[in-house]
């Protein structure tokens, strides 16, 4: 009897121990399962394409997903523009640029839309409106996609620009503006940089794209 008692005692334990294995193990596949479905909002991922994400991602670009954006309306000063990574041939990395000031607004967070107006500081140039632009998110983080056909030199040109960074008090913390050639026509010799070019800019030392009051 005793050594059947303790059969009955073992087996227990092992029925324990299975079952608080099979717990820890559901655990673990939940919260795995939970980071990778982070996602692009349906409008952003129609466009963009995951090959597209990760060059981006692997030239430093910040790529925040997520469904509960930010809101974002506002004025934001990119002070100073520095490129920190192109792969095209005119190798811009290192190099300041022209400040830009953007100016959000009209967000929607049921469609994902906002718009989105950018211009030179220097020239006074407003740069193109998008074709589409959409937000994805959560928290303070954020990264807005716009999609513009422009023509320089008579050269069609689909290009994207990623808007990202995180909101704080004072303004747009690590403020990047990825820009991506997605295609062009028409340009033999190159006067345009080439189909994949992606270049990388970031706002000055303190990385915070300060709000402003005027456009």
């Amino acid at each position: 009897m005793k050594n059947s008692r303790q059969f009955v005692q073992l087996k227990f334990l092992l029925i324990a121990s299975i079952a608080i294995l099979s717990s820890c193990k559901k655990d673990k596949t939940t919260t795995t399962t939970s980071i990778i479905n982070a996602t692009l909002p349906a409008p952003i991922s129609n466009i963009v394409s995951q090959s597209m994400i990760d060059s981006l991602k692997a030239a430093g670009a910040d790529i925040h997903e997520g469904t509960t954006p930010p809101i974002l309306n506002g004025i934001f000063l990119m002070h100073p523009d520095s490129c920190i990574y192109d792969n095209s041939p005119g190798h811009f990395t290192g190099q300041l640029f022209d400040d830009y000031k953007f100016r959000f607004s009209g967000q929607n967070n049921s469609l994902y839309t906002i718009t989105v107006e950018q211009k030179n500081v220097v020239s006074g140039i407003l740069n193109s409106t998008p074709v589409k632009s959409y937000i994805s998110g959560s928290g303070n983080d954020f990264s807005v996609f716009l999609l513009r056909t422009i023509t320089p030199s008579g050269i069609v040109v689909q290009q994207f620009n990623v808007l990202s960074g995180t909101i704080v008090a004072t303004g747009i913390q690590n403020f990047k503006n990825t820009l991506y050639i997605r295609s062009k026509q028409g340009d033999p010799t190159n006067i345009i940089a080439p189909a994949g070019t992606v270049r990388v800019f970031v706002t000055g030392a303190p990385g915070i794209a300060t709000t402003s009051g005027s456009f």
